[in-house]
């Protein structure tokens, strides 16, 4: 059996080697301009069509402060057109079906990227990050892996929103309870059962009922579950005999399942996590019923959850591996969308000038803390919010992101985060990485009709309940899996590890 591990000296070699390859070519269809105009022959106004998640809460998307101060400082004016999260991608197939292109769009699907790019929609955008001279942030600050997603051969079809904080969760557990029963903190997979066992049935609340579960997790085996995911390392895609394997039909990720019915069947685990959607999850851990869950950094800032239910709760490492080691949070990528432009814009070297400065030292400054004298003040180093708080969206307009937790980005998120969540989203960066392997899989069109993640979600949370006999039925399941098209999947990878992919991961 090998393991993959990134090769940290060949990723970056060959991500420079595969925008290299196209340095050579300016072209970049209707919009392949490459010279840069100068800022007073603008203003130039793109039309953005964005998916965002957040309430505008009444703020005009064509005129605000942010617009303003964003088009004084680059010459450029982005309109975001958004037309809902529900049907979003929808309205964009149509549109880009039609011709009627925006000027760019964000999507988080990498898939439908590469869908576009393969219909001959998008610009190549890799000779202007290739560009220095004009575009000296781009390539310089954002993470290598961010790129691999909507890379291939050596074209780059997207400009990646890599978060700093994409290494977002820790295991959150309940001190008070930990020490009303006084058990320490619990390290091995062994420990935290003991103690979820504990939370159970020890009455930690003090009510006299059993009323108690030592973990919440929800129904996609996110919160909560994970932890125990990442301990007995069922999360990231590997080489097994020879092949790119899922995590998914791996003996590890069987591990887990067993592990997982175990707390079911005694009760640890809250049965209803199959029909635990966010909000839910949200609503049960307020209730203080609850002694682990794993979740973002950000929760003691008291924005998603009470700062009073997040007092009883400190942020721990997820449980060693069986073999001592380290647990790691596995996330597939770290990018949280991606900006993508069609062949027919306009003045594109305009627009990628506007993202390379979103990537800059100034451009991420008014990511995280908005507009200088209007959201805040600084004098002698020191950073004050004033009272016109950011809107919740304000960061949209710049379109991107770097994925660079630098001491400078700490220190804005410092600005508006307590302390606590700043520690917490250090550890979720130590505790944390990315499944380079996966990230890097190239675009197969045939995997969206494959089903597989149905397919694997369906049977984890039957084994997990109980209502499949994980070791009767395990290598029923894997069958299924590899006869829907995981066979042809695994194949499609194979091939592409065997004659590329060994250049970006090693066994």
């Amino acid at each position: 059996m090998r393991r993959v591990a990134w090769n940290r000296t060949a990723l970056p070699a060959l991500l420079a080697a595969a925008l290299a390859a196209m340095v050579g070519c300016s072209s970049t269809g209707s919009g392949g301009n490459t010279a840069a105009a100068p800022k007073d022959a603008g203003p130039y106004k793109f039309k953005v069509m964005f998916d965002y998640n957040v309430d505008p809460k009444g703020m005009s998307l064509s005129d605000n402060e942010y617009i303003k101060f964003l088009k004084e400082k680059t010459g450029v004016e982005v309109v975001l057109d958004s037309p809902g999260t529900a049907g979003y991608v929808d309205k964009l197939n149509v549109l880009m079906a039609s011709g009627s292109y925006p000027d760019a769009f964000a999507v988080g699907d990498r898939d439908l990227v590469m869908k576009y790019a393969k219909d001959d929609l998008l610009a190549d955008l890799s000779p202007y990050i290739n560009d220095t001279a004009k575009y000296p942030n781009l390539k310089k600050v954002m993470p290598p892996d961010a790129w691999l997603p909507v890379t291939e051969k050596g074209k780059v079809f997207a400009i990646p929103y890599s978060r700093p904080d994409g290494l977002s969760q820790v295991v959150y557990i309940n001190k008070e309870w930990l020490d009303k029963l006084k058990l320490p903190i619990p390290k091995t997979i062994d420990d935290f059962y003991n103690v979820m066992k504990a939370f159970t049935t020890g009455d930690p609340d003090g009510n006299g009922k059993n009323d108690t579960f030592g973990l919440l997790t929800n129904n996609t085996v996110d919160n909560g579950a994970r932890a125990f995911k990442a301990a007995f390392n069922a999360e990231a895609y590997s080489i097994r005999d020879g092949k790119v394997t899922p995590s998914e039909i791996t003996p590890e990720y069987k591990e887990f399942l067993r592990f997982m019915n175990k707390l079911v069947n005694e009760k640890i685990l809250d049965p209803e996590f199959p029909t635990i959607t966010t909000p839910i999850f949200q609503q049960k851990f307020k209730t203080l019923k609850y002694g682990i869950i794993s979740g973002f950094w950000h929760y003691p800032s008291g924005l998603e959850i009470p700062k009073e239910v997040m007092s009883k709760y400190i942020a721990v490492p997820a449980p060693l591996q069986l073999d001592g080691k380290a647990s790691s949070f596995v996330y597939p990528s770290l990018n949280r969308h991606y900006v993508a432009i069609p062949k027919t814009t306009k003045n594109i070297d305009q627009l990628m000038k506007f993202m390379d400065w979103a990537v800059s030292p100034e451009g991420m400054k008014y990511s995280f803390i908005g507009v200088p004298d209007f959201n805040y003040k600084e004098a002698g180093g020191k950073i004050e919010l004033t009272a016109n708080q950011l809107a919740p969206i304000h960061w949209a307009f710049s379109l991107v992101r770097t994925g660079q937790l630098t001491e400078d980005v700490k220190k804005y998120i410092g600005v508006v985060y307590p302390k606590e969540a700043v520690d917490n989203l250090e550890m979720a960066t130590k505790i944390g990485k990315a499944d380079v392997l996966r990230a890097a899989l190239p675009f197969y069109p045939e995997l969206t009709g494959f089903n597989l993640a149905k397919i694997s979600s369906e049977y984890t949370t039957k084994a997990i309940l109980g209502n499949a006999d994980v070791d009767k039925t395990w290598d029923d399941y894997v069958s299924r899996y590899k006869s829907a098209g995981g066979d042809k999947a695994i194949e499609f990878w194979t091939n592409w590890y065997n004659t590329e992919g060994k250049n970006v991961v090693k066994p």
